[in-house]
């Protein structure tokens, strides 16, 4: 393996990106499923959400330094969407353990490809349309990250007083590169708090994307997860080795399941923000994919062949069949071949209440 951290631009870093596309995607059921989860979807272009995301990264890093882990039973069709991808770099996790031990793992394997390198940590499903503006500001964040001991990370700028995203609290003004001293990641608040981050211009929406200092990761991560660390070292020093697959197995069996936004985020001494320079959604449930998916007619978003009357507000999608609406409003349709979901709007964060019920139900042909 080669170490090689100057980018071609001549800024002081060449990043390494580890791509977090384990998740379920339950909030887009009956689209996303355990075979093929959102991330795997075609939700905002004709491609994947995970080939978006690898779309944005390439042009800046180069595949070779593009790490995706995934769960095991999906190395096959991540491997498959994104062939460009030395096939090690797709990492399989044999259990769901939550976003810290992966964190850790796709940190650790970075260091094997360049241990120099300042690393990005970054959702697989987000929507950001503006590439160019994302390969700036990643550049920016990696050249920041490598400067000092610390972590950067991407804020949006609330539009409205959101209640489904974390939020982060800043304070002081921004220095010379542009970022700004992080105070305190904050969990999601009621409605009443949500209004007051929004009022108050210090607070902004988190993105889940993260650009560590190598070293200050391995610190942090050594203080705050010492045996989610102990138990990835062996497997981080396996990858590209015959043992790895079995050292992660072992891993794994014994890990416990925490998120790297309680473990380590919540608790740091200090970190950076970038406020984003481009759109973005996290697209975590229907009603925030239909307000990006446009109108179809009559104040109804989606993708459907759709007849309506007297209905307005809707989100409808379904490759198929028409869909009539008569004298409905504010609903999410989502018509698939072995399951038609039809809930309000104001309950698109209770999908996961039906995967419970199917899980206990045994349905896992539905699932």
């Amino acid at each position: 393996m080669t170490v090689d951290s100057t980018h071609p631009s001549g800024s002081v870093s060449r990043g390494i990106c580890v791509i977090m596309a384990g998740g379920r995607g339950t909030r887009f059921w009956p689209l996303s499923r355990t075979a093929r989860p959102k991330q795997l979807q075609a939700l905002s272009s004709g491609v994947s959400l995970l080939r978006d995301t690898f779309k944005r990264l390439e042009p800046l890093v180069g595949a070779d330094r593009i790490l995706v882990v995934t769960s095991g039973s999906l190395a096959e069709p991540t491997r498959a969407d994104l062939p460009e991808l030395p096939p090690e770099n797709v990492i399989c996790e044999p259990v769901g353990r939550n976003t810290a031990p992966c964190a850790v793992l796709g940190m650790g394997v970075a260091s094997r490809i360049d241990p120099a390198a300042p690393v990005a940590l970054l959702p697989a499903d987000h929507f950001i349309p503006d590439d160019d503006l994302f390969r700036d500001q990643l550049q920016t964040a990696f050249d920041l990250a490598i400067a000092k001991e610390t972590v950067v990370t991407i804020g949006v700028r609330p539009t409205h007083p959101e209640t489904g995203y974390g939020y982060i609290r800043t304070e002081g003004e921004p220095h010379p590169a542009g970022d700004l001293d992080g105070q305190e990641f904050v969990e999601k608040p009621d409605a009443v708090r949500a209004e007051e981050y929004v009022r108050s211009g210090k607070f902004y929406w988190n993105s889940g994307i993260f650009i560590w200092n190598p070293l200050w990761f391995s610190t942090m991560a050594g203080q705050h997860v010492p045996e989610i660390a102990r138990l990835m070292d062996p497997p981080i020093k396996e990858f590209g080795t015959d043992g790895f697959t079995l050292a992660l197995e072992n891993a794994y069996g014994d890990c416990p399941s925490e998120s790297v936004d309680v473990a380590i985020m919540e608790k740091l001494p200090g970190f950076s923000l970038l406020e984003a320079s481009f759109r973005w959604s996290d697209l975590g449930s229907w009603d925030a994919w239909g307000d990006l998916s446009g109108e179809i007619k009559d104040g109804n978003n989606g993708l459907a062949d759709l007849l309506c009357i007297d209905s307005t507000g809707n989100i409808v999608r379904s490759d198929g069949r028409l869909v009539a609406l008569l004298g409905v409003d504010d609903l999410i349709i989502v018509d698939t071949p072995d399951a038609l979901l039809v809930t309000r709007k104001i309950h698109a964060q209770r999908i996961k209440e039906i995967i419970n019920r199917l899980e206990s139900d045994g349905r896992s042909d539905l699932l």
